[in-house]
């Protein structure tokens, strides 16, 4: 992880991290940049948090992790989107995994400033309780509709989601929970893609065709997906 100064970002994302600046008003000045690079954890589910952090680019996974070693993905973390936001309010007392996909930047600010400033910010706490709500929301839609579309499509979707510049190196398993599908099942949906053309094996991961997985995926909007 990377720490830096507002001033040392680039022009665009100065103007991303001023756009959010009703968000962080009343603790702008203690708030910093954090860069996190593909696969790395920017939040450990065995290490306590002490940031609170909203992503300005790049996506991200949360992923719980099981006593005995297994991961299940909960969700993915897309800019715009905060992380850490219910340890923050202590409703949730373990962590979970958050792992950058693709190059990750973050306005974030430690938890003893959130706590002691942000969390008597009524005009924080109103975005944050709809952030959580929409969360919500996208949640249900995901669960409520996962198995109105056929898996060449949730896997599309999915594919498009979890790939860093064209390469995709997820686990498996991982993916068949996550789609609620057998492993067996996923393996089949992967062969065909590969026959298709639409993924092809490389040494790490697949590369994806990106552009005739998103005719695959159109009848599912990503942002919802999530």
């Amino acid at each position: 992880m990377k720490r830096c100064t507002i001033e040392m970002l680039d022009d665009h994302l100065k103007s991303k991290v001023e756009q959010c600046r009703n968000i962080f008003e009343s603790v702008y000045a203690f708030i910093h940049v954090d860069i996190f690079e593909a696969r790395e954890n920017i939040v450990y589910f065995n290490r306590e948090i002490n940031h609170l952090h909203y992503l300005i680019r790049g996506k991200a996974k949360t992923s719980l992790v099981h006593e005995n070693g297994r991961r299940s993905i909960i969700q993915f973390v897309e800019p715009d989107e905060f992380i850490g936001e219910l340890s923050l309010i202590d409703v949730e007392k373990q962590p979970k995994d958050v792992v950058a996909i693709s190059e990750c930047i973050c306005i974030s600010i430690a938890f003893a400033d959130a706590k002691a400033i942000l969390l008597k910010d009524d005009k924080f706490l109103l975005t944050l309780s709809r952030y959580i709500g929409e969360k919500l929301l996208k949640r249900t839609w995901y669960y409520t509709k996962n198995q109105n579309y056929e898996l060449k499509n949730r896997l599309a979707a999915h594919l498009l989601m979890s790939a860093n510049k064209g390469i995709y190196q997820e686990k498996h398993t991982e993916t068949a929970e996550f789609l609620g599908v057998s492993y067996r099942h996923l393996l089949y949906t992967f062969k065909i893609f590969q026959e298709e053309g639409l993924i092809v094996k490389q040494k790490k991961g697949y590369r994806v065709d990106e552009k005739r997985l998103e005719i695959l995926a159109s009848d599912i909007e990503i942002g919802q997906y999530i």
